[in-house]
């Protein structure tokens, strides 16, 4: 039969608390020590931060636990197509610095939305505040809860232990130290996630025989998959749409999120923070090819009994795989399923803290401050307070979650509508002098219908998973009785997973689910700009934009290819000498 759910031990829970009191102390400690004289110092750490914490925390809040659970899920299910995303992490990162990032640093913002307000009016900067608030606020509870879920399904583990204490930790260091706290926590638990990747790998390797036959095995069942290059748009993985796809993502992440810029404007200059990017890129890439190393780990290790099609399995979803594997492997090893656990957690706390960080302050900066005249008075107070709502309300959502299953991919399909359009606004207003408010909330309206009827109207039927070598039936369930798997054996029977949509071939959505952020991006920039243009001819006249709110890679080109800046006003250039913290730092 199939094992029951592993009972933890005292080292266990010892390690789950050890997590949360370390993170919490953190808070603590800059709470008595650190500098919050303003907001500056609340929630960008006075911009004097070192770059390689910095760069962890770039890594801890980007990298959640869906992350880690989910990558190996891809793996087990789909192969490593996906994972050519990769290439993305190396390319966007390193474009946003040059096209985004200068443009940030010109006028010290605290809310990156505060630049739309400067480019294009109020409008855009509380439209494009409120879409990230709406994401990110549904994003964190599903960080809170999936990981959660996931872990009470294989272990003794309380789901409503696991979410309170999560979120109310997460809340409390938030509170108390801010940017500094979030940051020092991330970099801790960082540690912890890349950790509980190595412990997965080398026990892995070791029950299967070694990095060698772990290959060996995903080679011979078909998980070594590189993506095809063909302009089918109804084929789910393309390297055409992988990359396109990550790219969106990508850009939308280090060139207009308030969490990515939060961190990048956390530094002194211009220079330290494209340094943090650089140092953030090998980072994120390599723990996401660790967490594919522990997919084909966990292939291997079930591939004689898929526990996705077994009667009696604990689990029902290809998400809970990772932790399904690590309390098989690792039952007879105390301590271990513990630190696993703690390093899931970790990958949740990071992402959930950094989230309510980012939020007070863009709710601050774009709504309370203007809004509430008073507030102004006591910017640090009142993040503070904005900081323990968020945290409760995410709580709540993830309590919520329990009884609303579908809310989850609601908010991940939310996620993909919003990524496109909010890239595509801050492109239009750094890349174009000719965009204007109008063109742009028009673009953005538009976009934002496609989106959700894409995402939420249209049937579109998810490509089979890949076949596994034996499902898990009674005559073989008994393989899960002993820690090590044989590596040897193997049958030739094959079964393939149905797709998980009931849509017949006639119903189905001619275009993959991977282009509709891509479609987003440009219905965005498309309408938002021809708009624009129709707009200025019809007021006959054109904005007159200072080059210190357009990318200074557009000023570039228009200066060295078209013999002049593309601007109809003499202002400031590429050539811009920002003057940061009294220091100048050219672009």
């Amino acid at each position: 039969m199939l094992p029951e759910k592993l009972v933890l031990g005292a080292a266990d829970y010892a390690l789950f608390a050890a997590t949360l009191v370390v993170s919490a102390g953190i808070g603590v400690y800059f709470q008595r020590t650190g500098k919050q004289a303003d907001n500056d110092d609340f929630v960008l750490g006075g911009r004097d931060m070192s770059p390689f914490p910095v760069a962890l925390s770039i890594l801890a809040t980007f990298m959640s636990a869906l992350n880690l659970m989910g990558i190996p899920a891809e793996v087990y299910t789909y192969g490593t197509q996906l994972q050519f995303i990769n290439v993305c992490f190396i390319v966007a990162p390193a474009f946003s610095t040059y096209f985004f990032l200068p443009v940030f640093f010109g006028d010290h913002f605290t809310s990156v939305y505060e630049y739309l307000e400067r480019r294009f009016g109020k409008l855009t900067r509380r439209l494009l505040s409120a879409m990230f608030s709406v994401q990110m606020g549904l994003f964190t509870a599903v960080a809170l809860y999936a990981p959660a879920l996931a872990l009470s399904a294989v272990t003794n583990l309380s789901l409503w232990m696991s979410i309170i204490s999560i979120g109310v930790v997460c809340t409390f260091y938030c509170t108390l130290g801010g940017m500094r706290a979030v940051l020092w926590s991330d970099v801790f638990q960082a540690c912890l996630m890349y950790l509980t990747l190595f412990v997965i790998c080398i026990v892995g390797c070791i029950e299967l025989g070694g990095i060698s036959k772990v290959f060996e095995i995903n080679y011979d069942g078909g998980r070594l998959v590189v993506p095809e290059f063909t302009t089918d748009i109804s084929q789910q993985y393309t390297m055409y749409n992988i990359l396109a796809q990550g790219m969106l993502l990508i850009l939308s992440t280090y060139g207009g999120s308030q969490i990515a810029l939060q961190r990048l404007m956390a530094v002194k200059d211009l220079k330290t923070s494209r340094l943090v990017t650089y140092l953030s890129i090998p980072l994120c890439v390599s723990f996401q090819l660790l967490c594919v190393f522990a997919g084909l780990i966990v292939y291997a290790y079930f591939r004689e009994c898929d526990p996705l099609t077994g009667p009696e399995s604990l689990i029902d979803s290809a998400d809970q795989l990772m932790p399904f594997f690590f309390t098989n492997a690792m039952r007879n090893l105390p301590g271990l399923p513990g630190l696993c656990i703690a390093g899931i957690f970790s990958a949740s706390l990071s992402t959930v803290s950094s989230a309510v960080n980012s939020l007070a302050a863009v709710t601050y900066e774009d709504f309370l401050g203007p809004l509430l005249p008073g507030a102004k008075n006591r910017p640090v107070m009142w993040t503070k307070i904005l900081s323990l709502l968020y945290g409760g309300t995410c709580i709540a959502l993830a309590f919520a979650m329990a009884n609303m299953g579908s809310l989850i991919r609601t908010t991940l399909l939310l996620y993909g509508v919003f990524a496109g359009p909010n890239l595509a606004v801050f492109v239009l207003g750094m890349g174009s002098n000719l965009a204007n408010q109008e063109g742009v909330v028009i673009g953005l309206i538009v976009s934002l219908a496609l989106g959700f009827w894409l995402n939420f109207v249209v049937n579109v039927i998810p490509a089979p998973f890949l076949p596994v070598e034996a499902p898990c039936t009674s005559g073989n369930a008994s393989l899960f009785a002993n820690v090590t798997l044989g590596v040897d054996v193997w049958t030739a029977n094959v079964t393939t997973l149905p797709p998980a949509v009931d849509v017949t071939a006639e119903e189905n959505f001619p275009v993959a689910y991977m282009w509709f952020s891509t479609i987003g991006l440009l219905a965005c920039l498309i309408v938002g700009y021809v708009c624009s243009i129709v707009i200025n001819f019809v007021r006959g006249t054109t904005p007159d934009i200072s080059d210190i709110y357009l990318s200074p890679m557009r000023t570039w080109f228009f200066k060295s290819k078209l013999g002049s800046n593309g601007n109809s006003k003499n202002s400031k250039n590429m050539d811009l000498q920002i003057n940061h913290n009294h220091k100048d730092t050219t672009l």
